[in-house]
């Protein structure tokens, strides 16, 4: 057994200890806010300064399949471009190939229900022309009423959501729970689009061959460090027809490519021969638009119609559409 003396020095470490440990803590606690206070200055520091470059490409790109789409397009045959663009909005990459049927477009909103119920406030005033003798209060209305002062304890904000009282199951009374619509948020819009590639010669093979990878190198993001990653690109997808933008179409905002789908040979198993190259290779693009929509996006006033392919910017550009790139 430890004399008193032991057991005050065995206490008083014990304590020593603790404080110790409280101390690191709190010098942990310290440093790690210091390090989140030097990380918010330089980002506040750097800015757009240092907005990274999702495309390193030093010389345009253009693709177009197949090899007669061009002398059709100065024809005035459809087509549809896949555009992607440097962070400035220089034009980097085209891909032009044939417009494909059954174009789709969903717009989307998401509501849910709620229940108003019987707040307080109108149990008030509902006693109160009870109390009164108010007009187009019935007898269930009083039923009702005195159902729930007997069964709800209402506090500040909350609401009656139904009765089930064996008294309101007897009598087949309800309160009305005044349920609305509440407006939640807009759906990003989401694009498909499917293509059947087949080569009649090397030369349009070499282009389905690079016009498959382009879509499939933005679709990655690009690592710049040992933990940062640039974001990919996004595509400027435009319809043509009779030599100009068809108006007649939608306007898709910009897009990132979220899924690139690629099937080789689907209906045989024939390669070109000397090059080994595939005879047809299908692809399926899903595209979707880089944030929500207001109206003002596609349409700048209420009159109009016509759809604008630029992002409307209220708070700053003073109401002004802004340009989507």
């Amino acid at each position: 057994m430890s004399s008193w003396s032991e057991w005050l020095k065995e206490r008083q470490a014990a304590r020593e200890e603790r404080r110790k440990a409280r101390e690191a803590k709190r010098a942990a606690a310290e440093e790690e806010a210091g390090l989140i206070e030097q990380a918010e200055k330089y980002v506040e520091s750097v800015g757009d300064s240092f907005r990274q470059e999702r495309v390193d490409i030093n010389e345009k790109q253009i693709y177009y399949f197949p090899n007669d789409l061009a002398d059709g397009a100065a024809s005035g045959y459809p087509f549809i471009r896949f555009g992607i663009n440097s962070n400035d909005g220089t034009e980097k990459v085209s891909i032009f190939l044939y417009q494909p049927p059954g174009l789709s477009v969903s717009d989307g909103v998401n509501y849910s229900g709620f229940d108003i119920g019987t707040l307080k406030a109108g149990l008030v005033g509902a006693a109160k022309a009870l109390r009164d003798g108010g007009g187009g209060v019935s007898e269930a209305d009083v039923f009702a009423t005195a159902l729930i002062a007997k069964d709800k304890v209402i506090t500040p904000g909350s609401t009656v959501e139904k009765i089930t009282s064996a008294a309101a199951l007897k009598a087949g009374v309800a309160t009305n729970p005044y349920t609305r619509t509440a407006f939640e948020t807009t759906n990003v819009r989401g694009y498909q689009f499917t293509f059947k590639l087949v080569a009649s010669n090397a030369d349009e093979s070499n282009k389905i061959v690079a016009i498959e990878r382009t879509f499939r190198k933005f679709l990655y993001p690009k690592r710049m460090g040992s933990i940062a990653l640039v974001y990919p690109p996004l595509f400027h997808i435009k319809f043509y027809s009779e030599k100009k933008e068809n108006s007649y179409l939608p306007k898709i905002k910009p897009c990132y490519l979220t899924a690139l789908d690629s099937t080789f040979n689907a209906t045989s198993s024939t390669f070109h021969q000397d090059t080994g190259a595939p005879i047809e290779v299908d692809i399926a693009l899903t595209f979707q638009e880089e944030r929500v929509l207001v109206r003002q996006d596609l349409y700048p006033t209420d009159s109009d119609i016509e759809e604008s392919d630029k992002y409307y910017q209220e708070s700053s550009t003073g109401g002004k559409d802004t340009g989507t790139t």
